[in-house]
């Protein structure tokens, strides 16, 4: 039924988390986020001046391919000439809003235990697990998110944010540095998401790959042209099975 009795390097499971274990759509982050981000800034910047530089810096971080430069690093270098304003002034009113109002907008996120039990599953099946997050906001804000779909508890190997990370989704240098920083063997990795082109393209270092459907984002437009295809896919609530599936074909890797 499983790999429970398996040996040798960890078997991972790498789960995205917006739109896979948290139900949210983009508007969220697009709109949603920056209204509620906005008024902690207004002091020093015009709403609109604020929400059009956020989106295009965290454009900007998610465009970033040099090394060097963490993903704050690159938020920061783009978002400070587009406000007119320090980064030591506007970091602390970051961090303000992600403890205070962040927070408040688990009520605009459906409440649904299906995260927990299909990551409680997958536990018990002898996987360990880290969060593939997209790296686009503070530990706070991801921790936050994690305890809106109930996964915040679960043993993480390691959950990735902006001030650790160096590269951003579709990249495949942030898998890379995924692995690298957590340890793992891609041939030993299922990364399971909900965006065709961010989360399956951990396939081409070598991971198997399960497409969740119920909030799924595919920017092919529905061409099959592109050489992203995903070992599996299905609702959330069937990943458990899908893994097993997975498992199963591919025992040769796990064992």
């Amino acid at each position: 039924m499983g790999n429970r009795g398996a040996t040798g390097p960890a078997k991972v499971l790498l789960f995205d988390l917006d739109g896979t274990l948290l139900p949210v759509e983009p508007e969220f982050f697009l709109q949603d986020y920056p209204e509620a981000a906005a008024p902690y800034f207004e002091e020093l910047i015009e709403p609109s001046v604020f929400k059009r530089a956020l989106l295009r810096s965290t454009l900007d971080m998610v465009n970033n391919l040099d090394p060097r430069l963490s993903n704050m690093d690159a938020f920061r270098i783009s978002f400070e000439p587009q406000v007119g304003v320090g980064w030591d002034k506007l970091w602390p009113i970051f961090q303000r809003f992600y403890t205070e109002g962040f927070p408040k907008l688990r009520k605009l996120v459906p409440e649904s235990n299906t995260a927990h039990k299909v990551v409680q599953e997958c536990l018990e099946m002898g996987w360990e697990l880290v969060l593939a997050t997209n790296a686009l906001f503070p530990e706070t804000a991801i921790r936050e998110r994690m305890k809106w779909c109930g996964v915040h508890d679960l043993p993480w190997k390691f959950v990735p944010d902006l001030e650790v990370m160096h590269f951003c989704k579709p990249h495949l240098e942030y898998y890379r540095e995924l692995v690298d920083i957590a340890g793992l063997d891609p041939r030993r990795c299922i990364m399971i998401g909900n965006d065709m082109q961010e989360d399956m393209v951990a396939s081409k270092l070598g991971m198997k790959t399960i497409l969740v459907e119920n909030f799924c984002i595919d920017r092919s437009g529905g061409d099959s042209s592109g050489d992203l295809v995903p070992d599996l896919r299905g609702k959330l609530e069937d990943v458990p099975e899908l893994v097993r599936k997975i498992y199963e074909a591919n025992i040769h890797l796990y064992s």
